[in-house]
């Protein structure tokens, strides 16, 4: 018996370009990820008062938390791709999503993407970017992908509030 399956149609034609960007941001990581590990292996390199670069292999997370949890970040990392995949995916039944919400997918998605690409071939993430200057600023020493993931973050809380103040006036201008 023959089964005829209905692709239903999308109604958005621009819901894959989130994963265009995200490997675009993708590839700026790694390309830095490597200059910083070619360039910094003899030491820090000062650029500003307050900013140098410096090579550290993290393998922990952000803040440099959970060092020596690999297997577990991986699988974190895996399931955050997979997650905001799929979110992205949905996307084309959306017929105009909120841009903050798509940067906020594909940000996300791109620093998973890139942290992920480093515990899998490294066992560590590169980390590179460093603000410090003096007692008063001593920021962790992070890189792109967890500049994505951080901003991507910012972008999803704030188009959650700007959605919710957008439903809360059209739910005001109901006559019901």
């Amino acid at each position: 018996m023959l089964h005829i399956v209905r692709i239903s149609p999308s109604l958005n034609d621009r819901w894959w370009w989130p994963f265009i960007g995200a490997a675009a941001v993708v590839a700026f990581d790694q390309v830095t990820k490597y200059f910083a590990t070619v360039q910094l292996m003899d030491g820090p390199v000062d650029v500003l008062p307050f900013l140098s670069f410096r090579y550290l292999c993290n393998t922990g997370a952000a803040f440099s938390i959970l060092q020596g949890f690999t297997s577990f970040l991986t699988f974190v990392g895996f399931t955050f791709i997979a997650f905001f995949s799929w979110e992205i995916w949905r996307l084309r039944r959306t017929p105009n999503p909120p841009f903050l919400f798509e940067a906020a997918l594909t940000l996300i998605l791109a620093g998973a993407a890139g942290n992920l690409i480093d515990r899998v071939s490294q066992g560590c993430v590169v980390d590179f970017v460093h603000f410090v200057h003096g007692q008063w600023l001593n920021f962790p020493i992070f890189n792109v992908a967890d500049s994505a993931v951080c901003i991507g973050a910012v972008c999803w809380i704030l188009a959650a509030l700007l959605n919710r103040e957008k439903r809360g006036a059209e739910a005001a201008d109901d006559p019901d």
